[in-house]
């Protein structure tokens, strides 16, 4: 299959198109729509975590607990286990907190606070879709399409729309969809012509009835921060309860409220 050969593909491939190509952007769009509606309620993700910027590198595991609409806890984990970090939210309110710091970090879950952390403007709900290979797409005008042999795939160009207050404004966002199923393999969120964030999935595997990414590989403008996210294991099959979301921040800490900031 083209998409298999795409994932263990090396620099400089070439792929040609499908036998039977898509030949409107809108079609394409739409499957692309189809499989991030089709997205998992709830998972259990353990992560192997490597990232590097111009402060340096780190490396740890994380586990991640995500749940549709916009629940989300991640947790930086030391060699054995015990958590040296937090970052969790019930859609609402989030609650950030990095062991030895005497601060503790709340607010509300608006995309200004959440782009603190992921660094684009996202809503809690659409960062838990970018962590499960379902990203959002952006309020756009035109969609502009080609076929993207080095990729495998095809790339659709969105033109955000100017009077959007989030992540659209100003901005393109690149979606590089899959032939056969509308599978996300990569995106990107362009400004003035230079990318901001950019996002490839990789080593897909069936959970369940669920296709889910294995890897995402991350590349963020911001201090030059590339980072890789590995899914060791992936349990889609577990009920999350609310209480999972929720941190009490450690006793003898300041609490800091990060104020929501429009665009």
């Amino acid at each position: 299959m083209v998409l298999t050969a795409v994932l263990g593909a090396c620099p400089g491939s070439h792929f040609d198109p499908p036998a039977e190509p898509h030949t409107s952007a809108e079609a394409v769009l739409e499957l692309a729509r189809e499989y991030i509606a089709s997205g998992p309620g709830d998972a259990v993700i353990e992560a192997r975590a490597s990232q590097y910027n111009d402060a340096g590198g780190l490396k740890g595991k994380l586990l991640i607990l995500a749940q549709r609409p916009g629940r989300l806890r991640m947790e930086g984990l030391s060699p054995t286990d015990d958590s040296v970090s937090v970052l969790a939210t019930d859609g609402a309110r989030f609650t950030s907190y990095q062991r030895g710091q005497s601060t503790c970090w709340v607010g509300r879950a608006c995309p200004s606070n959440v782009g603190r952390f992921a660094s684009v403007p996202l809503d809690s709900d659409e960062l838990v879709g970018v962590l499960l290979g379902r990203p959002p797409i952006i309020p756009h005008g035109g969609v502009a399409m080609k076929w993207d042999a080095a990729v495998g795939a095809y790339r659709l160009d969105l033109e955000g729309v100017a009077s959007d207050l989030g992540m659209a404004h100003g901005r393109t966002q690149r979606l590089w969809v899959a032939h056969a199923d509308g599978r996300i393999v990569r995106t990107a969120l362009l400004e003035d012509g230079k990318t901001r964030v950019d996002v490839t999935y990789s080593e897909f595997k069936r959970v369940g009835n669920q296709v889910v990414p294995g890897q995402l590989d991350v590349k963020l403008a911001r201090d030059k921060t590339d980072l890789r996210l590995e899914y060791r294991s992936i349990d889609l099959a577990t009920p999350l309860q609310p209480e999972a979301f929720v941190f009490d921040c450690p006793g003898g800490t300041s609490m800091e409220e990060l104020p929501c900031i429009a665009p």
